[in-house]
Protein backbone atom coordinates (compact mmCIF):
# COMPACT_ATOMS: atom_id res chain seq x y z
CA UNK A 1 0.00 0.00 0.00
CA UNK A 2 2.83 2.34 1.01
CA UNK A 3 4.23 2.06 -2.53
CA UNK A 4 1.07 2.49 -4.20
CA UNK A 5 0.65 5.72 -2.22
CA UNK A 6 3.92 7.04 -2.94
CA UNK A 7 3.66 5.99 -6.33
CA UNK A 8 0.00 8.43 -6.73
CA UNK A 9 2.01 11.38 -5.14
CA UNK A 10 4.94 11.42 -6.90
CA UNK A 11 2.51 11.03 -10.35
CA UNK A 12 0.65 13.36 -9.30
CA UNK A 13 3.32 15.82 -8.28
CA UNK A 14 5.22 15.38 -11.84
CA UNK A 15 1.97 15.47 -14.06
CA UNK A 16 -0.75 17.19 -12.82
CA UNK A 17 0.17 19.45 -9.62
CA UNK A 18 3.19 21.22 -10.74
CA UNK A 19 1.84 21.93 -14.08
CA UNK A 20 -1.43 23.11 -13.26
CA UNK A 21 -0.23 25.05 -10.20
CA UNK A 22 1.59 27.81 -13.04
CA UNK A 23 -1.01 28.01 -15.48
CA UNK A 24 -0.59 31.87 -15.21
CA UNK A 25 3.47 30.87 -16.35
CA UNK A 26 2.04 28.33 -18.67
CA UNK A 27 0.14 31.08 -20.14
CA UNK A 28 2.67 33.34 -20.60
CA UNK A 29 5.12 31.16 -21.92
CA UNK A 30 2.89 30.45 -24.93
CA UNK A 31 2.13 33.92 -25.43
CA UNK A 32 5.60 36.34 -24.81
CA UNK A 33 7.25 36.70 -27.77
CA UNK A 34 10.72 34.50 -28.76
CA UNK A 35 12.60 37.92 -29.56
CA UNK A 36 13.03 40.65 -27.89
CA UNK A 37 12.50 44.62 -29.56
CA UNK A 38 14.32 46.66 -28.28
CA UNK A 39 14.81 49.48 -17.29
CA UNK A 40 16.00 51.09 -14.70
CA UNK A 41 17.71 54.11 -15.73
CA UNK A 42 18.45 54.23 -20.06
CA UNK A 43 22.15 53.09 -20.26
CA UNK A 44 24.56 54.08 -23.26
CA UNK A 45 27.71 52.67 -23.85
CA UNK A 46 29.24 55.83 -21.65
CA UNK A 47 27.26 55.81 -18.90
CA UNK A 48 27.47 51.71 -18.04
CA UNK A 49 31.29 52.12 -18.54
CA UNK A 50 31.24 53.98 -15.79
CA UNK A 51 28.87 51.87 -12.71
CA UNK A 52 25.49 52.96 -14.71
CA UNK A 53 25.46 56.97 -13.76
CA UNK A 54 25.52 59.49 -16.06
CA UNK A 55 22.89 61.93 -14.14
CA UNK A 56 25.25 65.12 -14.58
CA UNK A 57 27.69 63.25 -17.39
CA UNK A 58 25.37 61.62 -20.11
CA UNK A 59 24.86 64.81 -23.22
CA UNK A 60 23.27 64.37 -26.91
CA UNK A 61 20.44 63.22 -27.63
CA UNK A 62 20.70 60.62 -24.79
CA UNK A 63 20.07 63.09 -22.54
CA UNK A 64 16.33 63.37 -23.18
CA UNK A 65 16.32 60.21 -21.32
CA UNK A 66 18.55 60.31 -18.18
CA UNK A 67 18.21 64.37 -17.79
CA UNK A 68 17.42 66.69 -20.26
CA UNK A 69 18.94 69.45 -18.44
CA UNK A 70 22.16 67.81 -20.08
CA UNK A 71 21.85 68.95 -23.51
CA UNK A 72 23.39 71.89 -22.55
CA UNK A 73 26.59 70.43 -21.71
CA UNK A 74 29.64 70.09 -24.08
CA UNK A 75 28.10 72.79 -26.30
CA UNK A 76 31.73 74.30 -26.56
CA UNK A 77 33.49 71.25 -27.19
CA UNK A 78 31.16 69.46 -30.25
CA UNK A 79 29.70 70.83 -33.71
CA UNK A 80 26.22 72.49 -33.01
CA UNK A 81 24.71 70.00 -34.92
CA UNK A 82 24.48 65.70 -33.88
CA UNK A 83 22.82 63.13 -35.76
CA UNK A 84 23.57 59.23 -35.52
CA UNK A 85 21.90 56.14 -37.31
CA UNK A 86 21.15 52.83 -34.71
CA UNK A 87 22.74 55.45 -32.09
CA UNK A 88 22.80 53.19 -29.00
CA UNK A 89 21.70 49.93 -27.97
CA UNK A 90 21.58 48.29 -24.27
CA UNK A 91 20.64 45.27 -22.74
CA UNK A 92 21.12 43.94 -19.46
CA UNK A 93 19.65 41.04 -17.10
CA UNK A 94 19.60 39.61 -13.71
CA UNK A 95 18.66 39.85 -10.10
CA UNK A 96 18.56 37.98 -6.92
CA UNK A 97 16.75 34.83 -8.42
CA UNK A 98 19.94 34.50 -10.69
CA UNK A 99 22.46 33.24 -7.88
CA UNK A 100 24.96 31.11 -9.70
CA UNK A 101 26.91 31.13 -6.87
CA UNK A 102 24.05 28.84 -5.06
CA UNK A 103 23.53 27.30 -8.61
CA UNK A 104 27.05 25.72 -9.16
CA UNK A 105 27.65 24.60 -5.53
CA UNK A 106 24.72 22.27 -5.12
CA UNK A 107 22.95 21.51 -8.71
CA UNK A 108 26.14 21.13 -10.95
CA UNK A 109 28.28 19.11 -8.53
CA UNK A 110 26.36 15.53 -9.34
CA UNK A 111 24.67 16.09 -5.39
CA UNK A 112 21.19 14.05 -4.76
CA UNK A 113 18.87 16.65 -3.15
CA UNK A 114 17.70 15.28 -0.33
CA UNK A 115 14.98 17.37 1.68
CA UNK A 116 18.21 18.59 4.16
CA UNK A 117 20.14 19.44 0.98
CA UNK A 118 16.85 21.12 -0.09
CA UNK A 119 16.75 23.12 2.61
CA UNK A 120 20.24 24.00 3.37
CA UNK A 121 20.42 25.37 -1.38
CA UNK A 122 16.98 27.41 -0.54
CA UNK A 123 18.01 28.46 2.92
CA UNK A 124 21.04 31.08 0.73
CA UNK A 125 18.97 31.25 -2.05
CA UNK A 126 15.61 32.59 -0.45
CA UNK A 127 16.09 32.58 3.27
CA UNK A 128 13.84 30.55 5.54
CA UNK A 129 9.77 31.74 5.18
CA UNK A 130 8.12 30.66 2.49
CA UNK A 131 6.95 33.77 1.46
CA UNK A 132 10.37 35.43 1.13
CA UNK A 133 10.39 36.06 -2.86
CA UNK A 134 13.55 35.98 -5.16
CA UNK A 135 13.41 37.45 -9.15
CA UNK A 136 15.05 37.91 -12.55
CA UNK A 137 14.58 41.41 -14.56
CA UNK A 138 15.46 41.95 -17.83
CA UNK A 139 15.83 45.33 -20.19
CA UNK A 140 16.40 45.84 -23.55
CA UNK A 141 16.74 49.32 -25.24
CA UNK A 142 17.78 50.37 -28.47
CA UNK A 143 17.69 54.13 -30.54
CA UNK A 144 17.15 53.70 -33.93
CA UNK A 145 17.31 57.52 -34.33
CA UNK A 146 18.60 60.21 -31.94
CA UNK A 147 20.02 63.89 -33.14
CA UNK A 148 20.97 67.40 -30.85
CA UNK A 149 21.37 70.73 -32.02
CA UNK A 150 23.27 72.92 -29.14
CA UNK A 151 23.66 76.81 -29.24
CA UNK A 152 24.53 79.22 -26.30
CA UNK A 153 21.43 79.87 -24.62
CA UNK A 154 19.50 76.50 -25.74
CA UNK A 155 19.49 73.05 -26.71
CA UNK A 156 17.10 70.75 -28.34
CA UNK A 157 17.27 66.90 -28.91
CA UNK A 158 15.43 64.16 -30.53
CA UNK A 159 15.18 60.54 -30.11
CA UNK A 160 13.34 57.21 -30.76
CA UNK A 161 13.76 54.71 -28.23
CA UNK A 162 12.61 50.71 -28.69
CA UNK A 163 11.85 49.51 -25.46
CA UNK A 164 11.35 45.95 -23.92
CA UNK A 165 11.05 45.05 -19.82
CA UNK A 166 10.31 42.16 -17.95
CA UNK A 167 10.61 40.88 -14.38
CA UNK A 168 9.69 37.14 -13.07
CA UNK A 169 9.71 36.22 -9.36
CA UNK A 170 8.98 32.96 -7.68
CA UNK A 171 8.54 32.45 -3.46
CA UNK A 172 10.92 30.30 -1.14
CA UNK A 173 7.15 28.17 -1.40
CA UNK A 174 7.05 27.68 -4.94
CA UNK A 175 10.81 26.77 -5.20
CA UNK A 176 10.39 24.27 -2.24
CA UNK A 177 7.57 22.36 -4.75
CA UNK A 178 10.07 22.16 -7.48
CA UNK A 179 12.54 20.84 -5.83
CA UNK A 180 10.73 18.74 -3.29
CA UNK A 181 7.99 17.74 -5.21
CA UNK A 182 4.79 17.34 -2.38
CA UNK A 183 6.82 16.70 0.19
CA UNK A 184 4.34 15.52 3.25
CA UNK A 185 6.69 16.17 6.23
CA UNK A 186 7.42 20.10 4.52
CA UNK A 187 4.06 21.17 3.62
CA UNK A 188 2.63 19.92 6.38
CA UNK A 189 2.56 23.73 7.70
CA UNK A 190 0.74 25.90 4.68
CA UNK A 191 3.18 27.47 2.36
CA UNK A 192 3.18 30.38 0.15
CA UNK A 193 3.18 28.95 -3.26
CA UNK A 194 3.68 32.51 -5.51
CA UNK A 195 4.92 33.27 -8.55
CA UNK A 196 4.69 36.27 -10.64
CA UNK A 197 5.83 37.81 -14.86
CA UNK A 198 5.28 40.58 -16.52
CA UNK A 199 6.84 41.61 -19.83
CA UNK A 200 5.59 44.33 -21.30
CA UNK A 201 7.13 46.69 -25.01
CA UNK A 202 6.72 50.04 -26.24
CA UNK A 203 7.96 52.96 -28.26
CA UNK A 204 9.03 56.39 -27.46
CA UNK A 205 9.43 59.35 -29.16
CA UNK A 206 10.92 62.18 -27.18
CA UNK A 207 11.44 65.66 -27.97
CA UNK A 208 13.55 67.38 -25.68
CA UNK A 209 14.42 70.77 -24.68
CA UNK A 210 16.85 72.38 -22.08
CA UNK A 211 18.11 75.74 -21.41
CA UNK A 212 20.15 78.23 -19.11
CA UNK A 213 17.83 79.35 -16.18
CA UNK A 214 21.11 80.83 -14.22
CA UNK A 215 24.22 82.26 -14.63
CA UNK A 216 27.17 83.36 -12.14
CA UNK A 217 30.53 84.55 -12.38
CA UNK A 218 31.81 83.16 -9.14
CA UNK A 219 30.24 80.90 -6.26
CA UNK A 220 31.63 79.75 -2.82
CA UNK A 221 34.64 82.10 -3.69
CA UNK A 222 36.19 79.09 -5.72
CA UNK A 223 34.00 78.08 -8.62
CA UNK A 224 33.57 80.21 -11.93
CA UNK A 225 31.48 80.71 -14.66
CA UNK A 226 28.75 78.88 -13.15
CA UNK A 227 25.76 78.32 -15.15
CA UNK A 228 22.04 76.54 -14.06
CA UNK A 229 20.17 74.36 -17.00
CA UNK A 230 16.87 73.26 -16.93
CA UNK A 231 15.82 70.51 -19.60
CA UNK A 232 11.96 68.86 -19.69
CA UNK A 233 11.36 65.85 -22.46
CA UNK A 234 7.81 64.91 -22.99
CA UNK A 235 7.58 61.72 -24.77
CA UNK A 236 4.62 60.16 -26.70
CA UNK A 237 4.33 56.61 -25.64
CA UNK A 238 3.48 53.84 -27.87
CA UNK A 239 2.22 50.64 -26.21
CA UNK A 240 3.10 47.98 -28.42
CA UNK A 241 2.66 44.21 -26.47
CA UNK A 242 2.24 43.46 -22.50
CA UNK A 243 1.30 40.22 -20.72
CA UNK A 244 1.41 40.06 -17.24
CA UNK A 245 0.56 36.72 -14.71
CA UNK A 246 0.43 36.29 -11.07
CA UNK A 247 -0.08 33.69 -8.61
CA UNK A 248 -1.15 33.94 -4.93
CA UNK A 249 -1.39 30.76 -2.91
CA UNK A 250 -1.27 28.45 0.17
CA UNK A 251 -0.49 24.72 -0.42
CA UNK A 252 -0.64 22.27 2.97
CA UNK A 253 -0.56 18.40 3.01
CA UNK A 254 -2.47 16.89 6.12
CA UNK A 255 -2.80 13.48 7.47
CA UNK A 256 -0.45 11.54 5.30
CA UNK A 257 0.81 8.46 6.96
CA UNK A 258 2.06 4.99 5.28
CA UNK A 259 -1.18 3.80 4.65
CA UNK A 260 -2.75 6.83 2.96
CA UNK A 261 -1.40 9.58 0.86
CA UNK A 262 -3.54 12.51 3.33
CA UNK A 263 -5.12 15.76 2.28
CA UNK A 264 -4.17 18.36 -0.10
CA UNK A 265 -5.35 22.13 0.03
CA UNK A 266 -4.39 24.24 -2.13
CA UNK A 267 -5.95 27.60 -2.02
CA UNK A 268 -5.32 29.82 -5.04
CA UNK A 269 -5.68 33.13 -6.73
CA UNK A 270 -4.14 33.86 -10.01
CA UNK A 271 -4.88 36.13 -12.80
CA UNK A 272 -3.51 36.82 -16.72
CA UNK A 273 -3.39 39.80 -18.57
CA UNK A 274 -2.86 41.13 -22.00
CA UNK A 275 -3.81 42.72 -25.19
CA UNK A 276 -4.76 42.42 -28.81
CA UNK A 277 -5.37 39.20 -30.52
CA UNK A 278 -3.73 36.85 -27.72
CA UNK A 279 -6.29 38.08 -25.83
CA UNK A 280 -8.72 37.12 -28.49
CA UNK A 281 -7.46 33.49 -28.40
CA UNK A 282 -6.96 32.92 -24.95
CA UNK A 283 -11.13 33.99 -24.90
CA UNK A 284 -11.34 31.85 -27.50
CA UNK A 285 -9.78 28.93 -25.62
CA UNK A 286 -12.44 29.67 -22.29
CA UNK A 287 -15.22 30.06 -24.68
CA UNK A 288 -14.98 26.02 -26.38
CA UNK A 289 -14.07 24.82 -22.85
CA UNK A 290 -16.96 25.98 -21.67
CA UNK A 291 -18.99 24.95 -24.54
CA UNK A 292 -18.11 20.85 -23.22
CA UNK A 293 -14.52 20.41 -25.77
CA UNK A 294 -11.57 19.49 -24.51
CA UNK A 295 -9.23 22.07 -25.78
CA UNK A 296 -5.87 22.47 -25.76
CA UNK A 297 -4.21 26.37 -25.12
CA UNK A 298 -1.25 25.68 -27.87
CA UNK A 299 -3.72 24.83 -30.20
CA UNK A 300 -5.41 28.30 -30.33
CA UNK A 301 -2.51 30.64 -29.65
CA UNK A 302 -0.91 31.22 -32.66
CA UNK A 303 1.55 34.40 -32.56
CA UNK A 304 2.05 36.90 -35.29
CA UNK A 305 4.69 39.93 -36.07
CA UNK A 306 1.84 42.28 -35.52
CA UNK A 307 1.46 40.73 -31.73
CA UNK A 308 4.72 42.11 -30.76
CA UNK A 309 4.68 45.49 -33.09
CA UNK A 310 1.39 46.76 -33.91
CA UNK A 311 -0.09 49.33 -31.42
CA UNK A 312 -1.97 48.32 -29.18
CA UNK A 313 -2.25 51.75 -27.69
CA UNK A 314 -0.79 56.07 -26.85
CA UNK A 315 -0.34 57.51 -23.50
CA UNK A 316 1.72 60.34 -22.94
CA UNK A 317 5.30 60.23 -20.39
CA UNK A 318 8.05 62.98 -19.08
CA UNK A 319 11.43 63.33 -18.17
CA UNK A 320 12.27 66.41 -16.19
CA UNK A 321 16.18 67.49 -14.94
CA UNK A 322 18.43 70.23 -13.47
CA UNK A 323 21.84 70.98 -14.03
CA UNK A 324 24.68 73.18 -12.21
CA UNK A 325 28.21 73.32 -14.43
CA UNK A 326 31.49 75.15 -12.93
CA UNK A 327 34.56 75.94 -13.52
CA UNK A 328 37.10 75.03 -11.26
CA UNK A 329 40.59 76.69 -10.61
CA UNK A 330 42.38 76.26 -13.11
CA UNK A 331 45.75 75.54 -10.81
CA UNK A 332 44.25 73.07 -9.08
CA UNK A 333 45.54 69.44 -9.00
CA UNK A 334 48.03 70.75 -12.00
CA UNK A 335 50.32 67.92 -12.37
CA UNK A 336 50.76 65.15 -15.16
CA UNK A 337 46.69 63.47 -16.10
CA UNK A 338 44.89 66.08 -14.05
CA UNK A 339 46.36 68.98 -16.27
CA UNK A 340 44.17 70.57 -18.39
CA UNK A 341 40.50 72.12 -18.04
CA UNK A 342 38.81 70.98 -14.34
CA UNK A 343 34.82 71.17 -13.65
CA UNK A 344 32.43 70.16 -11.50
CA UNK A 345 28.67 68.95 -12.39
CA UNK A 346 25.60 67.94 -10.38
CA UNK A 347 22.80 66.73 -12.03
CA UNK A 348 19.15 66.08 -10.64
CA UNK A 349 16.88 64.12 -13.03
CA UNK A 350 13.40 62.46 -12.45
CA UNK A 351 13.02 59.97 -15.30
CA UNK A 352 10.06 57.92 -16.57
CA UNK A 353 6.84 60.21 -15.73
CA UNK A 354 3.90 58.11 -16.76
CA UNK A 355 2.04 54.87 -17.31
CA UNK A 356 2.15 52.37 -20.83
CA UNK A 357 -1.47 52.02 -22.06
CA UNK A 358 -2.69 49.30 -23.88
CA UNK A 359 -6.18 49.37 -25.29
CA UNK A 360 -6.54 47.32 -28.08
CA UNK A 361 -9.01 44.30 -26.86
CA UNK A 362 -7.45 44.60 -23.53
CA UNK A 363 -8.48 41.51 -21.03
CA UNK A 364 -8.09 39.97 -17.71
CA UNK A 365 -8.36 36.16 -17.09
CA UNK A 366 -8.65 35.01 -13.27
CA UNK A 367 -9.77 32.44 -11.44
CA UNK A 368 -10.19 32.39 -7.79
CA UNK A 369 -10.77 29.03 -5.93
CA UNK A 370 -9.55 26.15 -3.83
CA UNK A 371 -8.35 22.87 -4.47
CA UNK A 372 -9.00 19.80 -1.70
CA UNK A 373 -7.57 16.42 -3.20
CA UNK A 374 -8.34 12.89 -0.89
CA UNK A 375 -6.92 10.61 -3.72
CA UNK A 376 -8.89 8.61 -5.43
CA UNK A 377 -9.08 4.61 -6.11
CA UNK A 378 -5.99 2.81 -7.11
CA UNK A 379 -8.50 0.64 -9.84
CA UNK A 380 -5.99 -2.19 -11.04
CA UNK A 381 -8.66 -3.91 -14.01
CA UNK A 382 -9.21 0.31 -15.67
CA UNK A 383 -5.44 0.52 -15.60
CA UNK A 384 -5.21 -3.17 -17.62
CA UNK A 385 -8.25 -2.49 -19.74
CA UNK A 386 -8.64 1.21 -20.76
CA UNK A 387 -4.86 1.68 -20.36
CA UNK A 388 -2.62 -0.75 -21.04
CA UNK A 389 -1.45 -1.22 -17.98
CA UNK A 390 0.52 2.30 -18.15
CA UNK A 391 -0.89 4.00 -14.50
CA UNK A 392 1.44 7.11 -15.94
CA UNK A 393 -1.41 7.61 -18.58
CA UNK A 394 -4.02 6.41 -15.88
CA UNK A 395 -2.66 9.26 -13.11
CA UNK A 396 -2.65 11.72 -16.11
CA UNK A 397 -6.15 10.77 -17.89
CA UNK A 398 -7.92 11.56 -14.15
CA UNK A 399 -6.04 13.96 -12.70
CA UNK A 400 -5.47 16.57 -15.22
CA UNK A 401 -8.51 15.95 -17.16
CA UNK A 402 -10.68 15.84 -13.55
CA UNK A 403 -8.90 18.13 -11.69
CA UNK A 404 -7.31 20.62 -14.10
CA UNK A 405 -9.81 21.44 -16.63
CA UNK A 406 -12.56 21.64 -14.02
CA UNK A 407 -10.55 23.58 -11.25
CA UNK A 408 -7.41 25.64 -12.48
CA UNK A 409 -8.25 25.82 -16.42
CA UNK A 410 -12.05 26.92 -14.68
CA UNK A 411 -10.94 30.95 -15.36
CA UNK A 412 -12.82 33.66 -15.71
CA UNK A 413 -12.36 36.47 -18.90
CA UNK A 414 -12.92 40.60 -18.14
CA UNK A 415 -13.03 42.99 -21.08
CA UNK A 416 -10.97 46.37 -19.95
CA UNK A 417 -10.77 49.39 -21.13
CA UNK A 418 -6.66 49.26 -20.69
CA UNK A 419 -3.96 47.59 -19.01
CA UNK A 420 -2.07 51.02 -17.63
CA UNK A 421 1.47 49.86 -16.68
CA UNK A 422 3.11 52.11 -14.93
CA UNK A 423 6.98 53.16 -16.49
CA UNK A 424 9.75 52.64 -14.67
CA UNK A 425 10.40 55.87 -12.92
CA UNK A 426 13.39 56.93 -10.84
CA UNK A 427 14.87 59.63 -9.06
CA UNK A 428 18.86 60.43 -9.24
CA UNK A 429 21.17 62.40 -8.14
CA UNK A 430 24.73 62.53 -9.66
CA UNK A 431 27.94 64.29 -9.84
CA UNK A 432 30.76 64.45 -12.56
CA UNK A 433 34.43 66.11 -11.77
CA UNK A 434 36.71 66.61 -14.44
CA UNK A 435 40.45 67.08 -13.94
CA UNK A 436 41.96 67.84 -17.35
CA UNK A 437 41.76 64.21 -18.95
CA UNK A 438 40.91 62.50 -15.84
CA UNK A 439 36.75 62.47 -15.17
CA UNK A 440 35.31 60.50 -11.69
CA UNK A 441 31.29 59.92 -11.34
CA UNK A 442 28.99 59.43 -8.33
CA UNK A 443 25.30 58.72 -8.64
CA UNK A 444 22.75 57.31 -6.75
CA UNK A 445 19.40 56.49 -7.62
CA UNK A 446 15.82 55.26 -6.37
CA UNK A 447 13.42 53.70 -8.73
CA UNK A 448 10.04 54.12 -7.58
CA UNK A 449 8.32 50.43 -8.38
CA UNK A 450 10.04 47.38 -8.71
CA UNK A 451 8.92 46.80 -12.52
CA UNK A 452 11.80 45.74 -14.54
CA UNK A 453 15.08 45.84 -13.81
CA UNK A 454 13.80 48.89 -11.40
CA UNK A 455 14.18 48.65 -7.98
CA UNK A 456 13.05 50.67 -4.82
CA UNK A 457 16.36 49.48 -3.36
CA UNK A 458 18.87 52.48 -3.79
CA UNK A 459 21.85 52.26 -6.02
CA UNK A 460 24.86 53.85 -5.70
CA UNK A 461 27.37 54.00 -9.01
CA UNK A 462 30.95 55.03 -8.94
CA UNK A 463 33.20 55.70 -11.73
CA UNK A 464 36.40 57.47 -13.44
CA UNK A 465 37.73 57.36 -16.96
CA UNK A 466 40.51 58.81 -18.38
CA UNK A 467 41.56 59.85 -22.15
CA UNK A 468 44.52 58.90 -23.94
CA UNK A 469 45.41 61.22 -26.03
CA UNK A 470 41.95 63.04 -25.41
CA UNK A 471 40.83 60.58 -27.78
CA UNK A 472 40.57 57.10 -26.41
CA UNK A 473 38.96 57.01 -23.77
CA UNK A 474 38.97 53.90 -20.75
CA UNK A 475 36.16 53.44 -18.72
CA UNK A 476 35.86 51.63 -15.01
CA UNK A 477 33.02 51.58 -12.63
CA UNK A 478 31.13 50.22 -9.82
CA UNK A 479 27.44 49.49 -9.22
CA UNK A 480 25.72 48.91 -5.70
CA UNK A 481 23.04 47.94 -4.68
CA UNK A 482 19.49 48.23 -6.99
CA UNK A 483 17.98 44.72 -8.07
CA UNK A 484 21.13 42.61 -7.90
CA UNK A 485 24.65 42.25 -6.22
CA UNK A 486 27.32 45.06 -6.69
CA UNK A 487 28.46 45.20 -10.41
CA UNK A 488 32.17 45.75 -12.05
CA UNK A 489 31.93 47.78 -15.19
CA UNK A 490 34.27 49.00 -18.28
CA UNK A 491 34.12 50.31 -21.51
CA UNK A 492 36.78 51.88 -24.52
CA UNK A 493 36.30 52.89 -27.61
CA UNK A 494 37.46 56.30 -29.66
CA UNK A 495 36.05 59.58 -29.69
CA UNK A 496 37.02 62.26 -31.87
CA UNK A 497 35.18 65.49 -32.28
CA UNK A 498 32.90 64.09 -35.57
CA UNK A 499 32.30 60.39 -34.83
CA UNK A 500 32.73 58.36 -32.06
CA UNK A 501 32.36 54.82 -31.68
CA UNK A 502 32.31 53.09 -28.05
CA UNK A 503 31.44 49.88 -26.17
CA UNK A 504 30.42 48.73 -22.53
CA UNK A 505 30.05 45.66 -20.61
CA UNK A 506 29.21 45.02 -16.85
CA UNK A 507 28.88 41.77 -14.48
CA UNK A 508 28.70 40.86 -11.09
CA UNK A 509 31.03 38.67 -9.87
CA UNK A 510 29.94 37.50 -6.86
CA UNK A 511 26.14 36.44 -6.52
CA UNK A 512 25.91 34.68 -3.37
CA UNK A 513 23.98 37.49 -1.61
CA UNK A 514 22.10 39.23 -4.25
CA UNK A 515 22.22 37.82 -7.62
CA UNK A 516 24.13 38.44 -10.90
CA UNK A 517 23.31 40.79 -13.59
CA UNK A 518 25.03 40.85 -17.03
CA UNK A 519 24.89 44.04 -19.18
CA UNK A 520 26.26 45.50 -22.63
CA UNK A 521 25.72 48.72 -24.59
CA UNK A 522 26.79 49.67 -27.95
CA UNK A 523 27.11 53.56 -28.87
CA UNK A 524 25.94 53.20 -32.36
CA UNK A 525 27.87 55.29 -34.73
CA UNK A 526 27.52 59.04 -33.87
CA UNK A 527 28.28 61.77 -36.02
CA UNK A 528 29.00 65.58 -35.17
CA UNK A 529 29.17 68.66 -37.76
Amino acid sequence: MRKIVMKMIQEYTKRCFLPLTVVPVILLLFIAPLQLHAQHSHQTARTLSLGGGGTAYQDLYHANFVNPANLMLNRDVRPKFTVSIAGGVHAQAGGSLANISVYNEYLTSGLTISPQLADAMLDTWFGTASSESRDLAFDVAAVPLGGAYRSDEWAVGFAVRVRTSGNTGVSRGFADLIFRGLDSDYFSEAADVNLSAEYYAWHEWSAGYARTLLRYDTLFGFAENVRIYAGIAPKLLISTDYTSASMVSSLQISGASAQAGGQIRHAFRYAVKTAGARADQIDAYRIDRDLGIDPKLEDYIDPQADDFTAAKGVSLGLDLGLTAEMDLPQNAFDLGIFKGRKSLRVGLAVTDIGSLSYSDRARTFSNDDQLLWEGFNYDRDIIDSEFDGDESAYFESVLTDSIGNDLYADFESEQVQAHKPGLPAMIRLGSHLMLGRFGFMIDTGLGLSDRGIASKHAHLSVGSEYRFFNVVPLRAGLRFGGHSGTTVHAGTGVEFRNIEFTLAASTAPRSRNYGSSLAAAWSGFVIHF
